[in-house]
């Protein structure tokens, strides 16, 4: 392996009193050293002109008094101070070379037969002793080795990089330079960094990150930088990317992507997505759309933000959608205790994240993702308009203000109605019970319990009690006159219920 005079500078320093001459860009790769005898000699080697009394020509020297350059801008020396002996020089040299040449076949070999993008970090760590981070296009971890007692910001903890760094890295303007751009670039943060970015089909996938402890041997950092990046290079043109995403979860994204997109899934897709996924049509969903908080000039960054919701919550999938974030959560296995948790949970995170959100409601048919993704943006429009200081936006919270506006628009009466009339429906069916025409007919008699148990031919006492276990359940306020239009506007679109529905049996 060839390298460059900072490397050997670097090496050098330890041992020997040193006087560095470098000429500004001087990166040249050089070869194993060789002694200086003449004009003639030629080629990229490490020449040693130790007692040299003539002029040298452009290169790279070592020697042990200042000589006389021909091309003095193109000349870098190391000029040693000290008293030496010639072949303990010679032999340190060729150990700092068989040291690199070391770490490229340990390299190498973990290529060849491990395969592993962690190996060839902490390898190069433990050898090299220079903090390094590999991450994904998604801010997301691969691979990171560094000082644990040392701080670096832009490496991140636990996985990934901090949600406070990446808002301030996707709101840089030059962001999108430092992922186009191809080579090592130059990046100055909470200190100095070195990154090299990766590409697979013209797209970026991800970058390698060297925090630069010493400035002075940027030229050394580059070259490790450099070699290491030509190994993680062969391991992603060979796996294609830096994480391997399971079956299950590339048949939802593409499920996910093609709904919204508005092609119709076939039975048969379908029913494979179910078997891989397990995810059936019991199972409560709810679709969550991601936008950013334009009020703070702050946008989102999809692969990134994609990754976060996944790791968030493990049984949910996201993609991308005209540049925003699309989740479906499967709220059935999904690992939150109840709604409020989620809800809690969400609201952390588009708050720290700059980003407002919108909810649809819980449904249960997988065919029927693309209105509620509509009801997810239409929760989004009325909720910055009535409550613009919120986070997030349930869709139930303004079906109200939506139905008033559209009607019922593109979606059925069950999907816009008061949600509570679906969960009577829901448990009249199950239990055998009426608590559906009962609150019906207590909304018919306007609010008149004796006419409303005459209706249903029961004692007054019966339907009171009936009353307090749908209060029980459902927590309505109808002393909200919201809540009462909302359930009056609900029912007139929902078809009226049949008498034959209720239950003879049931008091």
């Amino acid at each position: 392996m060839k390298l460059n005079l900072d490397t050997i500078f670097y090496h050098l320093k330890e041992k020997y009193t040193l006087e560095y001459i470098r000429q500004s860009g001087d990166s040249q790769e050089l070869g194993r050293p060789r002694y200086y005898k003449s004009m003639k000699q030629t080629g990229d080697y490490l020449w040693l002109a130790l007692n040299n009394t003539g002029v040298l020509p452009e290169g790279c020297y070592i020697c042990t008094s200042m000589p006389a350059m021909s091309h003095p801008k193109k000349t870098s020396i190391i000029l040693i101070k000290d008293s030496i002996n010639e072949s303990d020089l010679y032999n340190n040299l060729q150990e700092i070379y068989d040291f690199y040449d070391e770490w490229a076949n340990t390299c190498m070999q973990n290529v060849e037969n491990f395969q592993d993008f962690r190996s060839l970090i902490n390898t190069t760590y433990q050898m090299l002793h220079i903090p390094l981070c590999l991450m994904d296009n998604q801010f997301s971890i691969v691979a990171q080795a560094c000082n644990p007692r040392a701080s670096y910001i832009l490496f991140g903890e636990n996985g990934t990089v901090s949600i406070d760094t990446v808002n301030d890295l996707i709101s840089n303007p030059h962001l999108r330079h430092l992922e186009t751009a191809h080579g090592e670039l130059d990046f100055d943060y909470d200190q100095n960094y070195k990154l090299y970015n990766f590409h697979y089909h013209n797209r970026y996938a991800g970058r390698l990150v060297m925090a630069i402890t010493d400035t002075d041997q940027a030229g050394r950092e580059s070259l490790i930088l450099n070699q290491l990046a030509e190994y993680i290079e062969y391991l992603l043109r060979r796996f294609g990317s830096f994480h391997s995403t399971s079956n299950a979860q590339h048949l939802l994204r593409t499920f996910l992507s093609e709904s919204l997109s508005g092609i119709v899934c076939t039975p048969q897709n379908l029913l494979r997505l179910q078997q891989n996924t397990g995810w059936t049509d019991e199972h409560k969903y709810m679709m969550v759309s991601f936008l950013p908080e334009h009020r703070l000039k702050k946008e989102l960054y999809p692969p990134y933000l994609i990754s976060q919701v996944e790791e968030l919550w493990a049984d949910a999938c996201a993609v991308e959608a005209d540049g925003d974030v699309v989740m479906i959560i499967n709220m059935s296995i999904n690992g939150e205790k109840n709604l409020a948790d989620f809800y809690q949970s969400l609201a952390y995170m588009v708050r720290d994240g700059l980003m407002i959100a919108g909810c649809s409601r819980i449904f249960h048919d997988l065919k029927d993702i693309e209105i509620f993704y509509r009801q997810s943006r239409f929760a989004i429009e009325f909720g910055q308009k009535k409550d613009s200081t919120r986070w997030y936006f349930r869709f139930n919270d303004y079906a109200l203000d939506y139905l008033f506006s559209y009607g019922t628009g593109i979606f059925k009466p069950e999907q816009v109605c008061h949600p509570v009339l679906l969960q009577l429906q829901e448990h009249d069916q199950n239990r055998q019970t009426s608590y559906y025409i009962t609150l019906y007919t207590y909304f018919e008699s306007q609010f008149n319990m004796s006419h409303a148990a005459q209706k249903l031919f029961i004692h007054r006492s019966t339907f009171i009690s009936r009353m307090e276990r749908i209060m029980e359940m459902t927590r309505l306020n109808l002393d909200d006159y919201d809540t009462r239009l909302y359930l009056e506007v609900s029912f007139r679109i929902l078809n009226k219920p049949d008498p034959a529905t209720i239950s003879q049996f049931y008091v």
